[in-house]
């Protein structure tokens, strides 16, 4: 059956460099599928960039049985693409998802609103829409406009090609002396800066008896109070005078992301004068270095990678590896860092690695991206465009990697969104580290070493209970130990499985668990790998994480615990509707995970068409392409 879907452009305008746009899709309603998706691909050349195109309103239409999607955002053309200036046309098309349909290149008719407000616009009758929903425009901030329209001097135009469902971005070329200032100012600017801020803080150690004095006199009201609000306490008020005066004098609050902030611009604008005197030395053709901000030692993709490769003698080994969160503002790390960015033919890392954006990365080197999950399941990256927690258009988070690795094709044009790359940048290699699925005697050797370090589990069931974190990122994420008692759920199932808990290296907390039961419930958060457990577990208990993936390499029975799905998707979201997409039966409450149990209802028959839908390559050999594509690339 065709799934009849259709749009209309209630909006576009440009504004300089910034695209205001609002479309309404139409398509069949379902009453299952919770989170509709629309997504804009921008085409110039050879290069593609896909973003989220906001669903801002999504309602039903009864009489008809179908609803209506509205999507709004403001995009900026000129940071659609990583630094790359072309002068071709850019167009632009938008795709649907609807549950388990897709739609590429949805097709459109026009507003009349749209015609009245360009009057020069020549469209066929057939195209022209006279009904119209009307959307609210969204965007990041009116300060990355700003910024964005200082650094440049382009202006566009549009026009359409509706038969092939393209809209058309021209560029209206202007003088570029702006944008060659604002490049040398980012540089040169905040250096100034840094030098007058060194020299304010010296001025203020020797003016600081004075700002104590001052504080001291005004907290007794023989002076003035530049404090206006009433303070219980002389010692509170003095210390609050004397911190008013230095910030007044040396024009920055101490309110300590702000403070940090002022300190850090001017640290990188010197790093990046650093960097570019590195980058007048030579590349180093056989250097390859491998960086890391979430392990002290090599470990995960990246060490499958350097076992096939470390015996050659021609090549030229480096290492960055630190797992403390602070080790991005640690000088001795930065100092290594941009030796190593500015000389290494090869950068290979396996996460965000947030000293990429200080510099950008010279022409020669290559760096890949061997991202540490499977799949594509939580949305991540650009993909949270316009969501809280969520990126700006602005940010050069990802967008600097030549290659990103990915499972499969089938997933590619989403690791390509959220990483903000062009299509061509992703290689369906196959993960290196799910290499092990397919070695028999690796698993054997697993569960030997598991069953001698914990002898009592060997004749008993084994449950893994491995969820995601909550909250944005590393430094806020957390798990609610009380979303599952443990002990309850064993007793409840009469000791039949012992439970092996796992939760995310980001978050802190642990379980509470009584010392009656630590050999049948074991909290291994700080030990072991995460996939080794795989090969001795009987039922996979998840909620949104990605192991998944690795789990249906096994086969191994899985429930989705999603207490707070609908949360969840509200603030985090999915690439796929999740009821529809996970390979194993949902449960909302401890007492219907106990029921699935109990009845061996896992919906296990999903687990195969999942496989093979996320994994091109079973053959074990994904290290050895990933392997083979680097070697390329540093010849």
């Amino acid at each position: 059956m065709v799934f009849d879907c259709k749009m209309i452009i209630n909006k576009l305008s440009i504004e300089g460099n910034k695209l205001n746009l609002s479309a309404s899709i139409s398509c069949p309603f379902d009453m299952d599928v919770t989170s509709p998706k629309a997504k804009i691909v921008f085409e110039c050349g050879s290069k593609t960039r896909r973003l989220p195109f906001l669903v801002t309103n999504y309602f039903r239409q009864k009489q008809s049985d179908s609803c209506i999607v509205v999507c709004t955002y403001t995009f900026l053309i000129d940071k659609i693409f990583y630094n790359y200036d072309s002068v071709s046309d850019i167009r632009a098309r938008i795709d649907f998802y609807y549950g388990e349909n897709e739609v590429e290149k949805v097709p459109f008719t026009v507003s009349t609103n749209v015609l009245n407000e360009n009057p020069n616009l020549e469209l066929e009758e057939k195209y022209i829409e006279y009904e119209c929903f009307n959307g609210v425009t969204v965007f990041d901030s009116e300060e990355d406009y700003d910024a964005s329209k200082r650094e440049s001097a382009d202006s566009y135009t549009f026009s359409f090609d509706c038969e092939n469902s393209n809209i058309i971005l021209s560029k209206i070329p202007q003088a570029r002396q702006e944008i060659s200032f604002a490049q040398r100012s980012r540089i040169i600017v905040p250096v100034v800066r840094f030098v007058f801020f060194v020299v304010r803080i010296i001025l203020a150690v020797l003016l600081l008896p004075y700002f104590a004095a001052d504080g001291f006199f005004a907290a007794l009201d023989i002076l003035p109070k530049r404090q206006t609000k009433q303070i219980d306490g002389l010692g509170k008020n003095i210390f609050v005078q004397i911190k008013i005066n230095l910030s007044s004098f040396m024009k920055t609050s101490f309110k300590k992301a702000t403070f940090i902030n002022n300190v850090r611009k001017p640290i990188f604008a010197v790093c990046r004068l650093y960097y570019k005197i590195l980058s007048k030395k030579d590349i180093v053709p056989n250097r390859i270095a491998f960086m890391s901000g979430r392990r002290d030692e090599l470990g995960g993709n990246p060490q499958f990678v350097y076992d096939l490769i470390k015996d050659k003698e021609d090549i030229d080994f480096q290492f960055l590896l630190f797992s403390d969160p602070s080790g991005h503002n640690k000088i001795k790390n930065i100092r290594r860092f941009l030796r190593l960015y500015a000389t290494s033919k090869i950068v290979i890392i396996d996460d965000y690695f947030r000293l990429l954006n200080i510099v950008d990365k010279r022409e020669g080197v290559k760096l890949f991206q061997l991202w540490h999950a499977c799949g594509a399941f939580k949305t991540f990256g650009f993909t949270r465009l316009g969501k809280k927690g969520g990126p700006k258009q602005t940010d050069p988070n990802h967008r600097m990697y030549d290659y990103a690795i990915v499972s499969s094709q089938e997933i590619a044009k989403h690791y390509a969104e959220g990483f903000g790359l062009s299509d061509e940048c992703i290689a369906a290699t196959g993960i290196p580290r799910t290499d092990i699925f397919m070695d028999s005697e690796y698993a054997d050797r697993v569960r030997k070493q598991f069953y001698e370090k914990y002898p009592r589990l060997k004749n008993k069931k084994i449950m893994l209970f491995a969820p995601t974190f909550r909250g944005n990122g590393q430094m806020s994420a957390y798990y609610p130990t009380d979303a599952f008692h443990a002990v309850d759920m064993y007793e409840e199932l009469a000791g039949q499985y012992a439970i092996l808990i796992k939760l995310h290296p980001f978050c802190k907390e642990r379980f509470e668990i009584p010392p009656q039961y630590s050999d049948v419930i074991i909290d291994l958060s700080q030990e072991d790998e995460l996939n080794d457990l795989l090969f001795v577990t009987d039922l996979l208990v998840t909620d949104y994480s990605s192991v998944v993936f690795e789990a249906s390499l096994l086969n191994i029975p899985m429930l989705f615990y999603a207490y707070d799905l609908y949360d969840y998707i509200s603030s985090r979201d999915f690439y796929y509707d999740f009821e529809s997409f996970v390979p194993g039966k949902i449960v909302f409450s401890e007492r219907e995970m106990l029921e699935a149990i109990t009845q061996n209802d896992f919906e296990q028959d999903k687990v195969s068409g999942f496989k093979t839908k996320f994994f091109d390559h079973l053959d074990g050999k994904s290290s050895q392409r990933v392997a083979n594509l680097i070697l390329e690339n540093l010849k």
